[in-house]
């Protein structure tokens, strides 16, 4: 019986042994190259949308061998692309205080995410940092709808409907002459017409600023046209 407890207190032994000869080669491997040093994290990524493109904006942790900052999204068949931003003076927005980039995206529409990670003068790497993003692309711009055109005094003033995020309406009329005057964008909620041909038409697209810190203005896709009376 003595003898047995020997045997299974020495088979216990044996794998207590080999179980820290693997946890000391998993460890000599991490550790081979020293200890890992993490450059500063970005600490904000602020993202303004704009028509298959998008402006990040880059706010970093406070580090004096910061060199530049990589910023990456997922792109179709699970492939990556990425862009570079060094922290030099011709990034750098005086106003909002931040480096800044315009990434080009021709292929992308709707929700993307963009992962964004700092890399000092060492090579050494921050953890990662994302944040969301909305793309507006051709699917989005076929859903905006003209504001309506309504007409004051007969003929000579018309107004427009209030559409949430419009910023102007794109407007051309028929004059008594036949032709069609140069388009404008006209801002205010009215605007007068000279010498418009009874029965002629007004021609206007809605132009729309969907979010205020977006980088481009959309423009409703067709023409709307209005009988004058």
């Amino acid at each position: 019986m003595k003898s047995k407890y020997v045997y299974i207190t020495a088979l216990l032994m044996a794998f207590v042994y080999a179980g820290c000869e693997n946890a000391n080669e998993l460890l000599d491997q991490h550790l081979k190259d020293g200890p890992i040093v993490y450059a500063g994290k970005i600490d904000t990524l602020d993202m303004q949308s704009g028509y298959y493109r998008l402006r990040v904006n880059i706010y970093p942790a406070e580090d004096v061998n910061r060199s530049h900052c990589v910023l990456s999204w997922q792109v179709a068949g699970g492939e990556r692309d990425s862009v570079t931003v060094d922290y030099v003076e011709a990034n750098y927005d005086e106003e909002r205080d931040c480096y800044y980039t315009t990434i080009s995206l021709s292929n992308i529409e709707g929700n993307l995410q963009i992962d964004a990670e700092n890399v000092d003068t060492f090579g050494n790497r921050s953890l990662v940092t994302n944040k969301g993003a909305f793309i507006y692309g051709d699917s989005y711009v076929s859903t905006l709808v003209n504001a309506s055109v309504n007409f004051l005094s007969a003929t000579d003033e018309i107004t427009f409907e209030q559409k949430i995020g419009a910023v102007g309406n794109l407007v051309s009329y028929e004059q008594t002459n036949g032709q069609f005057t140069e388009e404008v964008l006209v801002r205010d909620g009215r605007f007068p017409l000279i010498d418009a041909k009874s029965g002629g038409i007004v021609r206007s697209k809605t132009r729309y600023l969907i979010t205020e810190t977006d980088i481009d203005t959309l423009v409703a896709p067709e023409y709307l046209e209005t009988i004058i009376p």
